[in-house]
């Protein structure tokens, strides 16, 4: 049988598969909500010691891990202190760093003053609950810490993953796939595997009637062979924009075999692509 009985030509159509991905390492934090007071230094609220008062609000927050998260500090001058303050925090997990802005204030009798305090977890900050500890600098204003709690948690996030050959595929013939990526988080992606799998071939009506197979036998895919980890900025890219050598982009080959292949005249294939990083 000849292989062909007229020209031949295959065209790829897919439909676009959306690939999710775990990405390691992201977090959570969470600080309690609420109006604390602290005791100032020498004395309690009750008495007349002059001193300052810690307000944390929220006392509640959730961050994803390599993420920053800030909340509100607030500092009140009680009995009619006045003076410099520095505020603290301790108790932070490992791979975490904090700090306020600003770093102290000066604060009139009665008056308050506001900080932010910015915590910055790390892609190995450890996961689990944390204590932490709001208090003020040794002094006339030390006072008695406020305790917030902190979680740290992973968690999932989604990018996507499309591609079309957008062109014939005939025997013999290799293609580079021009990938594109969707990543609706807030951050930069590096990817550490890219991969592309052939999971169905549909074939044209025709074919179907005549009995004429086609089969991912007649088909070779080459994944990716460029460098990782390989960046996908937020929003929407093309494999081409992160790396323009189609000689390392994913490949799709249609085989030259002695056999009939009658049946892969108009096939449609469906394609199915997966990867697997981190958030920068």
């Amino acid at each position: 049988m000849q292989k062909y009985s007229g020209y031949f030509r295959t065209v790829m159509r897919r439909t676009t598969t959306a690939a999710k991905v775990l990405l390691v390492g992201l977090v959570v934090m969470l600080v309690s909500a609420g109006t604390i007071f602290a005791a100032s230094q020498g004395g309690s609220q009750g008495n007349n010691t002059k001193g300052v008062t810690i307000q944390v609000n929220p006392s509640s927050r959730t961050v994803d891990r390599g993420d920053p998260v800030s909340y509100s500090v607030s500092l009140t001058s009680t009995n009619g202190f006045s003076g410099g303050v520095t505020p603290t925090v301790s108790g932070l997990p490992a791979s975490t760093t904090a700090a306020f802005a600003p770093a102290s204030v000066t604060l009139g009798s009665g008056k308050t003053a506001t900080v932010v305090l910015t915590v910055t977890t790390s892609a190995t900050t450890p996961e689990g609950k944390s204590d932490l500890i709001i208090a003020t600098a040794a002094g006339a204003s030390q006072a008695a810490g406020v305790v917030v709690q902190l979680f740290v948690q992973s968690s999932k996030k989604t990018f996507s993953i499309s591609g079309n050959l957008g062109t014939q595929l005939t025997p013999g013939a290799k293609i580079p796939l021009n990938l594109s990526f969707s990543n609706p988080n807030n951050k930069g992606l590096a990817l550490s595997s890219l991969s592309v799998a052939i999971t169905g071939i549909t074939r044209t009506q025709a074919a179907v009637a005549a009995g004429l197979p086609c089969t991912t036998a007649d088909y070779v895919v080459t994944n990716y062979s460029g460098a990782y980890p390989l960046t996908v900025p937020v929003g929407s890219k093309t494999l081409q924009s992160l790396n323009p050598d189609s000689a390392q982009w994913p490949q799709i080959a249609m085989l030259d075999t002695a056999l009939n292949q009658d049946g892969c005249k108009g096939a449609t294939l469906q394609l199915a692509y997966s990867g697997a990083g981190e958030g920068n």
